[in-house]
């Protein structure tokens, strides 16, 4: 997914004194930099800055009118300390995102109470109709799994195979499938490929006692050509409208994962980053086998807010509605169809899910506007503060969600 970075200058890595990372029964700041307020006020930033040490401006500015006219609520005469601290008492804030404005060339976000931000979910009075008579639609059309096996990713421990199954309209999806060829039922990871991702296959070597798989829906994955704009095609309409095909292609991996004879049904997981954060929400809101899900970045979510924070996608989605004459109030009415937000409170699984503070892509509200209406109380968050939607490239990340999807595992 492409990377739009607001940024100006180098942001701080570092707090005026080292602290651990904050837990609390909410989420996990991981590590602590000081940016992401999870308690009670007054707040109080203590953080260094790339910046010449003496007088600065320093001003917060509402992460929702970013696109727009900006909404400054805070503004301090502050001062950068010889050491290139600088402190600012905050006082009372509200739930919420801000971008810190110091002087002209220093920009970072900063969060409080992420749990406590509302984003009401805004689904048309239709929208389970709508969704009840796509998928069936969906069942009408048989599966029909072909195997390929791929042999330079197999070995005596686990064998790859390219599988394609028909969709929604009679459309191929498929995925990469790395299975164990010793007999028995083993858990299985249903991965959902970021937007635009190149295809991936898993080493055979690598998770021997589980069943992986990478999942391509139409269009991406095993059936990428070139660079397209998913994200707006179809928009004139609901029915035509690409995620509608993709979410069906979601909903039939995991029919796909559980029709396996090797697959234990009571461990069957799903994982993704970015597009495939939102592919896993879909998998866990449309299909109750799934058992745990780790959304990281998760894109797809809260679409009107969306626009008033970062310029892509939903910029490129309003070029195209302005070339076919959709009007702004219609085009939202269709895609609150496909906001993950409405789907997230049919989610009743387990679900973590990671953030990049500094996110430019899907910038934390959009994540939260998912978060906060799931349907579990067993979730968790972890925030990178320093991190912006290269989630994947984060060391922390990985072991926290491994951990995750281990004590799922021995349930």
């Amino acid at each position: 997914m492409r990377a739009h970075f607001y940024l100006i200058g180098l942001i701080c890595l570092l707090l005026a004194s080292c602290h651990s990372a904050i837990e609390t029964p909410t989420g996990t700041c991981e590590p602590d930099n000081g940016w992401l307020f999870l308690g009670k006020a007054p707040y109080s930033l203590v953080t260094r800055v790339d910046a010449a040490p003496g007088p600065a401006s320093f001003c917060l500015v509402t992460d929702r009118s970013l696109m727009g006219e900006p909404e400054v609520v805070f503004e301090a005469d502050a001062v950068v300390e010889a050491d290139s601290t600088l402190r600012v008492e905050l006082g009372s804030l509200e739930p919420g995102f801000y971008q810190v404005r110091l002087r002209d060339s220093v920009r970072f976000n900063i969060g409080v109470r992420p749990d406590a931000v509302v984003s009401a979910p805004d689904a048309q009075a239709d929208f389970d109709d709508f969704w009840e008579r796509t998928f069936k639609e969906l069942e009408a059309i048989s599966l029909e799994p072909e195997w390929v096996e791929v042999p330079e990713y197999s070995n005596e421990l686990r064998t790859t195979y390219d599988v394609y199954y028909k969709s929604l309209g009679g459309v191929t999806a498929g995925c990469s499938i790395c299975l164990p060829n010793a007999p028995g039922k083993y858990p299985v990871f249903l991965q959902y490929m970021g937007y635009g991702s190149e295809l991936f296959r898993f080493d055979p070597s690598g998770n021997p006692d589980r069943i992986d798989i990478m999942v391509s829906v139409r269009g991406q994955g095993l059936f990428k050509k070139a660079a397209e704009s998913w994200v707006s095609q179809g928009i004139a309409d609901k029915d035509t409208y690409y995620y509608r095909g993709a979410f069906c292609d979601v909903k039939r991996s995991v029919e796909f994962a559980a029709s396996l004879e090797k697959a234990d049904p009571d461990r069957i997981f799903a994982l993704g980053e970015s597009q495939g954060g939102a592919f896993t929400a879909i998998a866990a809101a449309t299909d109750k086998r799934i058992r745990a899900a780790s959304l990281a970045v998760p894109f797809l979510g809260d679409y009107p807010d969306y626009a008033r924070i970062v310029w892509w996608p939903v910029h490129e989605v309003f070029a195209q509605a302005d070339q076919q004459g959709i009007s702004r109030e219609d085009l939202f009415r269709t895609l609150s169809y496909f906001d993950v937000k409405n789907f997230a409170p049919r989610i009743t699984c387990p679900v973590i899910m990671a953030f990049g503070l500094q996110d430019p892509t899907c910038p934390p509200h959009t994540n939260f506007a998912i978060y906060n209406n799931l349907g579990t109380k067993d979730k968790h968050f972890v925030c990178i503060p320093t991190c912006g939607h290269a989630m994947w490239k984060e060391p922390a990340w990985t072991p926290i969600r491994d951990a995750f999807f281990s004590k799922k595992c021995k349930k």
